[in-house]
């Protein structure tokens, strides 16, 4: 069965997920919005550089041009 990426993000409103940009960092954290760009604003945000703990953010926004890859909680898929 087919999934669209947008309907699969809209789902994981307020779940857990990662997201890591094209220059290698991962953030991970609860998404709080993403929109048609693929645009998102995470909530109790983690930045990762190769697996280690770089800073803590309350809320943050990610451009989705710079997005290299996103992986959603599981339990919605």
């Amino acid at each position: 069965m087919a999934k669209r990426p947008l309907e699969v993000l809209q789902r994981s409103i307020d779940s857990h997920i990662i997201i890591r940009l094209k220059d290698g960092t991962e953030y991970t954290g609860l998404l709080a919005e993403t929109d048609n760009y693929m645009n998102m604003i995470l909530s109790d945000a983690k930045e990762m550089h190769n697996g280690e703990l770089v800073a803590r953010f309350g809320e943050i926004f990610i451009r989705g041009n710079n997005i290299l890859y996103i992986k959603p909680d599981n339990a919605i898929l």
